[in-house]
Formats: C-alpha cells, structure tokens, sequence
C-alpha cells in the first residue's frame, strides 16, 4: 500500500517513502509522542493475507526487538495499520555497505573496525539464540559516524536442534518471492555450504557469510560470484576462493588468515563463535607486526657480562613501559618492577605466601633438574627446600604447599612435565605422596581440596576435587587455579596437544566450563585476583603471534590490558595488595645443523624460533619452520642453501620435509588440517593438495623412490593416525597398507618396499616395533627397543639412525632393524645448558652425511609488578 506524507498510523506521521523492498515499504515517520524522526517499515497490501510473509514479518519484529546492541538495528514499536502489520525502528542516515563496496575495496583499517563492529552485533544475535542466515553487503549500514548497524533479521530463525527435516523446510534460499518447503532463501555469493545443500543451519553459518563479506572490503571482489545463482553456488560448495590481494595496498598475513579459517567448508574449521572472531580482529586493529630479529646469544665466555647488562637494560626498560602504560591509562601513578631472581635458568611454576612477603618457586637453575626455593621479597637471595626433581603448583594458608614429585619432561613438549602430586610443609621437609601422573594441579586456600590435571584414559580431564571430571579435552589443560572461594576453577584450555595457543576457561562445581577469552595463539599463567572479580592471565593478543603480555579478564568476558614488557610474560600470583608476581622470560629455539656430520653444529635459525627441519639427501639444503612474534602468521616456512645465508621465506605454515632433491617443501597450515602444500624452493608455483577427509596429523613426510609420492601420517574422524600416501601429480590420499592403526614412525626405506610401525605420542609405549611389507601388509618385529626414536633409513636398507632423547642430550645410534646389532652414531650435548629445555627433532640424512635438531633454551627472572 502506497502512504502519502500526513497519512497518521498510529502516534506516527509519514513523512515521506524511503525504499521499497522485498519484505516491504519503508517510510520515514515522526514520531508525536517523543518527537523524533523514526523509520517505519509497512507489509505491501498485496502480501497482507500471506500467511507465511506475515509469520516471517512478525518473526523480524520478535527478534530484532530482543537485542539491544549498539550495532543492530534497533525496533521501537509494533503494531497494525488497517490489519497490515507495521514496526517502527530507529532512522539511520549514511548509507549501505553495498554502496561503499560498488565504489572498491575498503582501506584494511576501516575493513577490520567494520568487520569488529558486525562480529560483536552477530555476537549479541547469536548468544540469544538468534541467526541472521541473509547477511550481506545489503543488510549492513554504515552511519555517518561509522557506526554499523545490521539491518533486516526477516529471514532470521532462532537457533534450535532440529533435524534435517525441520531445516529443510525452513531454511533459506535466493530472492524467490515465495518460499517453499525445501527451497533455499539468502544472496548465493554470502550462503554457507551447509545453506546450499539444505543442511540445518547454525551460528557458523552467520560467520561463513561474515567471511565472504571481510573477503570482499578487503579485496573489492566477492569471494564466490560466477554467472548463475547455481554456479556460484557450485562454487560455495567446492571451490576455495581466489588468493586475497588488493593491488593498492598489502592485506596482512593475519587477517588473510581469520578470513579464510571464516571461510571453511566444514563449519567445525571456522571460528566456533562470532564473540572469538570478535576478539581476533580487536587484536589486530591495535597489534603492529614486528620484523625484528632475535638477539643471539653471546659466547659462553662471556655470558655472566652479557646477563647482567641484560638485566639492567631489562630493568631499565620495565621502569620505561610502565612509565608508558600508567601514562596511557590516565593513571597518576607510575608502575613498579621489583627484580627478585638473578641466576641463569628456567622458572617453572611460582606462588606467594599468604603472607604476601615470601615466594616459594621452581627452577632448573645452571641445566640441573626443578627444585624448590622459598625466598623473602627484597632479599634477592634463595632458600632450598631440599625438594629435588620437584614443582611447587600451590600453596594453602595451613601452611603446607603442594608439587609435584618425580618430574618428568615430555621430551615432544619438553615445557610440559608430569609427576606425583604431594604436599610438604611450606617451610621445607619430606613430601607426602597422594596421586601418580599429574600434569597440573592447584590447592584450595584451606589446604583441603585439590584440581588436578590427569589423562588416565587417553584425552586429559580436569579433576576438582580429586575424583570429579569437570573437563575433558584431546588437547591439553595447563595452569588450573582454584577461585578464592573456592566454588569454581580456572584452567586454559589448550586443544592442540603441545600446542600453547588456547583459551582462558572457568568450570563451576557442576562442570559447567565457560570460555572467557577468544583463542590466542600462545597462553601460559593465570591467577584469580583475591576478590574472585577477575582472572590474570598471560598471552598474546587473541588471533596474533606476538609477545606474550597481562592482561585481566572478568567472569563476564570483559578483558583489559595490564601492560606489555620486552619478550614474554608468564602470570604466577597476585597477592591480596594487587601485587602481581610474574616471570619475565626469553625463549630461543635453535635449528642445529652439522654438514658434514663430522663437521661443527651451528644454528641456522633466522629470528631464533626455528623448527622442524628437513634436510636434502645431499645434505647440503635444509627446510624449516619459524614461528613467534616476527613469524607473519603462525608459521612461516623457510629454505637455506647451507652454503649461502641467509634463509628466504618460500610461504607459510609448518614444514614437514624436503623433498630429496631439495626442490619442493611440504607444509601444513595448522588452520587447514585437511590440505597439506607443496611449496618449490626455487621458481614454480605452490600447489594445494586437499587430502579430506583425512586430517593430517603433525609430524613429517616420507619420500617413495623417485620422489613421485610422499607418504604422511593423518587420520579420519575419531579413528586411529595411520599412514597414507599421496602423488605428487595430485589425487586422493590413499592409505599406505591394509593394517588399520598408528603408523607413526612412516619413513620409508630407500626401496620404497618397507615401513616401520611403532607407538606414537599418548599410545601405550609397551607396542612392538614391527617392519611391515607396504605390497603384502605382512608384518615382522622389528629389533628396536622400547624408547627407541627411529630418524632415517640407512641408504643400504637395513640401518636406521635411532636417537635416545635424555633432558638435556640425545645419543644417535645406527641399528640393525633385522638383528638388533647397534653401534654409537653421534652424542648430542649442547654446550649451554642453563634454561635448556631438551634437544628434539632430530634428522639425518640416508648417507649419514649431515644432521640437524631443534634446542630449545628458555631464561627467566622473577619479578613483581605493582601500581
């Protein structure tokens, strides 16, 4: 029905016709009552009896009234106009998204404060239960003062767990006027893959359209767009969407990132919910990306020199940023950072005494084993509480404190450890013994009850109190720390094993776990203030690789940045003052080559956070990965001719093996687990081979003879990792043998006839080595022995280089796999071991010409900040 300017409907009067569209007529009315211009939104005459468009007109009205958020759309009033349904809004003045992006792409900066603004109103949507399900350029407007407001939840549905049969008949397709049961509603280029196949739909599918829509501000182009609604659908559904680039200015790896992990097929790939996605760009709008290089350590000669100029220039620096950051908050009194550890080593684990004045630590100080020391605030000396190869995790106002007895390094993750939980006198003595294999754990202040991280069945469960499952996870749990009260306990929840990106998580005394931050990329120490009102933590900002810093979190979500230091930050206490005491730590990872093997070790590692290397069978080129804060992204894969300097980047991700000629690397990119890359070295173009739905699980690849195939470890769905293979000229990923189960060690030998089947990370370590026949799947024991890491074939066939991983050296046998028959290859002991984490990831070439492995050093200084 068309209203002239006067027409009155109810407390408002037209003003004028503003658009007109598929849901109806909107006008711009005043409003008597409170004297404000408003937009009102009217049904055609000619849909006014349909009952569908009535029940969907209504539905808009019932959802978009629920939410009040700065950028949704917000309903004033409802009501009916000669038993035409009507409803009121807010009136906006800018214009659409759509009218921008028809004049190109967006500048990065307003892209990402745009893409914060839709994620924290799609945030609001989704924690009432509500989906958009039509988000698109078109349903999002940008007011004059940059506010962006989403527009139109006429297609919205309230979230519910119905089937397949409930979805299809309600779910959405294009721009049909009517719709039918099993049609499709929505614009293709913005529908999610579960849209188009008619599949329920949730708040994923919010978050894949959200992508299309970062995809296009960002690059001018839509991400799926071919000449018909099914062929772009089509598209949707098994294409991935062409490299992000504007020709104008460069898109940061990062966000290149966050929008293809919105952008995957399977929603359980994308972000889980559009509060993290949320937090992922808020980190990017205020992170600058560093280039800088790590220092490198002087010689040992000179090291005593070099860490006490560190210390005061570390010193001296903290007095400048906290300068800086109380400035910055409006603060009108300048932070505090009083130095309490002087010696060269690694701090694992640090609590206050509840007196406030006393500290009692772990630390492997000069290479040897944890042990515990208590020392009094501004002493600068430590006491010994004769507890050797020990951790404290807790400490109780009873007087005691709790450890772990007995720690073990993994030596895959060698930062984490497990042993006997057990409480001591906090003054020192003999520690009384309570449960076996505990990765973490915490005591209540009352000194009566404990959480404790266990995995007795496989997956790793918190535990509070003893006994009581409150969590599970296939990743791992770190730092759990039982509220003041009591009543809940805060853990991060990790969900790559070894992996230390993660979230901060509270769980209740009735398991309900709760996520209280976005996922960072590395997170390691929380503590509980003493009013329980909010949560410390250490980590990078969400979504980044930066430096770990503070920052403080409610029970609500609601976060805040406490201050940054040089490297990293690792949260231990805060004490009842608001004290807060922390480690302070840098960390190296050395990529440690030696061509020829006979030849000196030296590190090739480009920032200081090298990993994974893989040698050509030359041994005369190597492949590697770089990861932390001057890494774009979470990996960056790298390439050196051992004979030139220095490496180059040939892209991204984890490198997994060199190819023997050395001119191809495969690397994974964590956010894509079922795609595995091939990246040359030299000129050529990177290839994408998507192995679904096999996930590859990380670790190496292996070469077959010619290198015309390359075989790697993966799994499917909840089954066992096994070995498949794969041609370099394309095609699906097969399995290598008939035999179901782990293959973990998949080194091939040099006949492509044989591979090694053993144990892997978190099996049971009591298997059999056995030699298995690729051709035939016939198996045969192999003469290895329990703790054997097998590196490389021998050339001949019948040799592989072994290596025994201690904590702090390795010996490299070569043994017989047929008789057993083992000789001494090379001893591995770095010449530093003060902070040395374990030696790991070992390779050696089949001639046994050249060798590489990973160091992993970690020094820290205690430290309280105050304010």
């Amino acid at each position: 029905m068309a209203l002239n300017p006067g027409t009155k409907i109810g407390s408002y009067e037209i003003v004028s016709l503003l658009g007109v569209g598929g849901m109806g007529e909107v006008y711009r009315a005043r409003d008597a009552r409170l004297g404000r211009d408003v937009a009102l939104k009217i049904l055609p005459v000619a849909f006014a009896r349909d009952e569908d468009r009535l029940r969907r007109f209504e539905q808009e009205a019932r959802a978009v009234a629920a939410l009040n958020h700065p950028n949704i759309l917000a309903i004033h009033d409802v009501g009916q106009y000669d038993g035409t349904p009507y409803l009121v809004s807010e009136l906006l003045e800018g214009e659409s998204l759509r009218a921008m992006l028809d004049r190109g792409a967006l500048p990065q900066r307003k892209a990402i404060d745009y893409g914060v603004q839709i994620a924290q109103g799609l945030a609001a949507a989704h924690e009432k239960g509500i989906v958009h399900r039509d988000l698109k350029p078109e349903n999002l407007f940008i007011t004059k003062d940059g506010r962006v407001k989403i527009l139109d939840f006429g297609l919205a549905k309230l979230a519910t767990k119905a089937g397949r049969a409930d979805a299809v008949a309600n779910n959405l397709t294009l721009t049909h006027a009517q719709t039918d049961a099993g049609v499709v509603m929505g614009t293709a280029s913005y529908m999610a893959p579960e849209q188009v196949r008619g599949d329920a739909v949730d708040a994923r599918t919010d978050i894949f359209a959200f992508g299309a829509l970062l995809f296009e501000m960002l690059s001018g182009q839509r991400a799926f767009r071919r000449e018909t609604p099914a062929e772009t659908m089509t598209a949707v559904l098994k294409e991935d969407p062409a490299e992000l680039t504007n020709s104008e200015r460069p898109i940061s790896p990062a966000l290149d990132r966050i929008t293809r992990r919105c952008l995957e097929k399977s929603s359980e790939q994308r972000f889980q919910s559009a509060k993290d996605l949320a937090f992922a760009l808020e980190a990017l709008s205020g992170s600058s990306y560093s280039s800088a290089k790590h220092s490198v350590v002087a010689e040992a000669g000179g090291k005593s020199r070099w860490m006490l100029a560190a210390a005061c220039v570390f010193v001296a620096v903290l007095a400048v940023a906290g300068a800086y950051f109380a400035g910055r908050r409006g603060g009108d009194k300048a932070a505090s950072f009083q130095h309490l550890t002087f010696q060269r080593g690694y701090i694992k684990r640090a609590r206050l005494a509840p007196d406030g004045q006393n500290v009692i630590y772990s630390a492997m100080w000069e290479g040897r084993p944890y042990e515990v020391f208590s020392m009094r605030i501004g002493d600068h000396t430590s006491r010994s509480l004769d507890l050797k190869n020990a951790m404290v995790v807790g400490t109780s106002g009873s007087g005691e404190i709790a450890v772990l007895t007995n720690v073990r390094r993994i030596h895959t993750t060698p930062w984490m450890q497990v042993g006997t939980l057990a409480r001591a006198p906090a003054s020192g003595g003999s520690a009384r013994e309570i449960l076996e294999e505990v990765w973490d754990a915490d005591i209540s202040s009352d000194g009566k009850q404990f959480a404790v991280v266990r995995s007795p069945d496989g997956p790793q469960q918190l535990e509070y109190p003893i006994g009581k499952v409150q969590f599970k996870t296939d990743g791992y749990i770190s730092d759990v720390r039982i509220s003041p009260d009591g009543k809940s306990v805060a853990f991060m929840e990790h969900p790559l094993f070894g992996d230390d990106r993660g979230y901060v998580s509270v769980v209740d005394g009735s398991g309900n776990v709760k996520r209280l931050t976005g996922e960072a990329s590395g997170e390691e120490g929380l503590a509980w203030t003493r009013d329980g009102r909010e949560i410390w933590y250490s980590g990078t900002g969400q979504d980044t690789t930066g430096d770990r810093m503070v920052f403080a979190v409610s029970l609500d979500g609601k976060q805040r940045e406490i201050f940054e230091v040089p490297d990293d930050a690792v949260v231990w206490d805060i004490a009842a003052d608001g004290r807060l005491l922390f480690s302070h730590e840098k960390m190296t990872i050395a990529q440690m080559v030696a061509s020829p093997a006979s030849g000196p070790e030296r590190d090739v590692s480009a920032t200081g956070w090298a990993i994974a290397g893989s040698l050509s069978a030359d041994g005369k080129k190597i492949a590697f990965s770089e990861v932390g804060p001057s890494s774009p992204g979470d990996y960056a894969a790298l390439f050196l001719r051992l004979d030139e300097t220095p490496a180059i980047q040939i892209g991204e991700g984890f490198v997994m093996g060199l190819s023997p000629d050395g001119k191809n690397a495969v690397v994974l990119v964590p956010s894509q687990p079922t795609k595995l890359r091939i990246l040359p070295t030299g000129a050529g173009e990177a290839r994408t081979f998507d192995v679904a739905p096999v996930h590859v699980d990380w670790y190496f690849v292996s070469w077959l003879p010619g290198a015309t195939e390359f075989v790697f470890l993966g799994h499917e769905g909840a089954d066992t990792p096994r070995a498949y293979r794969v041609a370099m000229a394309g095609g699906p990923a097969r399995p290598l043998t008939n035999i179901p189960g782990a293959h973990f060690w998949n080194r091939i030998s040099p006949d492509g006839k044989l591979v090694i089947e053993g144990p892997g990370v978190g099996s049971n370590w009591n298997l059999k080595w056995q030699i298995i026949d690729v051709a035939t799947s016939q198996a045969r024991p192999a003469a290895l022995l329990q703790g054997d890491e097998p590196l490389e074939w021998e050339q001949d066939g019948k040799h592989v280089f072994v290596a025994h991983e201690g904590d702090n050296e390795a010996t490299i046998f070569r043994v017989d796999v047929f008789s057993g028959q083992r000789e001494v290859w090379k001893q591995i002991r770095p010449v530093d071991p003060a902070g040395l984490l374990g030696v790991s990831r070992f390779s050696v070439t089949p001639s046994g010409n050249a060798y590489t492995y990973n160091t992993n050093h970690i020094l820290s200084s205690l430290y309280i900040y105050s304010k």
